[in-house]
C-alpha cells in the first residue's frame, strides 16, 4: 500500500514491520501538507492518495490521524459509533428477546407515570437499543497514568472497535522516550498496524525505519 502526496511527490511505501517517517524540513509547507491530510481524513478532497495495486481508499475510512496525543479520547464519534453497532448486532443476535421484554417494560413505566398527568402525552415506541446506551452513557473505559499509555491504549482499542490499521502521528517523537517509541513499535509490528510518522526533523535512524525527506529544496530524499 502506498500514501502518495501528488503535489511535491512523497510517496511512501507502507510495508509490515516499517515504520515509515516523512520529515518536513520546510517550515512553510508544514501547515499546509498537514492540515490538507487532516480536511482529507475528514472526508475532504485533497492532494493526498492511498492506494494499493491501482486501487484508492477513502483515507477517512482507512486512516486515523493523530495531531498530538495530550487531548485523545477513545470515546470520540467515530469509535462510539463502531461500538454503537457492535453493541446493537449483539442485541440483535443473543438478546433480542430480553431486549423486547425490557422495551415493554419501559413502556409499562412509561404509561403508569403518563397517566397520572391531567393532560394528554405521546411517545416514541419505537425500539432502539442506542437510546438506552446513550441514555446511560455507554463507553469506552478509559484509565492511564501518562501520555505513553494513552497514545498505546488509543491505538489498541482504535485498531480493535474501528479495524484501523494505518495510524499517521504528527511529531510524535517529541513526546516519547526512546524506550517508549520502542514499545510503540513492537505493539504495532505485534498487532500488524501500519505507524506513518510525520517529524519535523530527525536525528537518528532505526533499523525499522524508513525516511522520506523533503527538505528545503521540496526535493524528497528516500533512505
Amino acid at each position: 500500500m502506498k500514501l502518495v502526496e501528488r503535489e511535491y511527490g512523497i510517496e511512501v511505501d507502507i510495508k509490515e514491520n516499517i515504520v515509515s517517517i516523512i520529515v518536513l524540513e520546510d517550515v512553510k509547507l508544514r501547515l499546509p501538507l498537514i492540515n490538507e491530510l487532516f480536511s482529507q481524513t475528514s472526508g475532504k478532497e485533497g492532494n493526498w492518495l492511498l492506494f494499493e495495486n491501482d486501487k484508492s481508499f477513502d483515507l477517512g475510512k482507512k486512516v486515523e490521524l493523530i495531531l498530538e496525543p495530550l487531548t485523545l479520547t477513545l470515546n470520540n464519534k467515530k469509535v462510539k459509533t463502531k461500538l454503537y453497532q457492535d453493541i446493537k448486532t449483539i442485541a440483535q443476535d443473543y438478546c433480542f428477546s430480553q431486549g423486547l421484554e425490557v422495551h415493554s417494560q419501559i413502556c409499562n413505566y412509561l404509561e403508569n407515570m403518563l397517566d397520572k398527568l391531567p393532560y394528554p402525552i405521546k411517545y416514541d415506541e419505537d425500539w432502539d437499543v442506542s437510546e438506552i446506551l446513550k441514555a446511560y452513557n455507554v463507553e469506552l473505559v478509559e484509565e492511564y497514568d501518562n501520555i505513553f499509555e494513552k497514545l498505546y491504549n488509543y491505538i489498541k482499542l482504535v485498531n480493535t472497535v474501528c479495524g484501523t490499521e494505518i495510524f499517521v502521528m504528527v511529531n510524535i517523537k517529541q513526546y516519547l522516550t526512546d524506550d517508549q517509541i520502542t514499545e510503540l513499535y513492537k505493539m504495532a509490528a505485534y498487532g500488524k498496524i501500519q505507524l506513518v510518522l510525520i517529524e519535523f526533523s530527525i536525528n537518528n535512524k532505526r533499523d525499522c525505519e524508513e525516511l522520506y525527506i523533503l527538505d528545503n529544496d521540496d526535493c524528497v530524499i528516500t533512505y
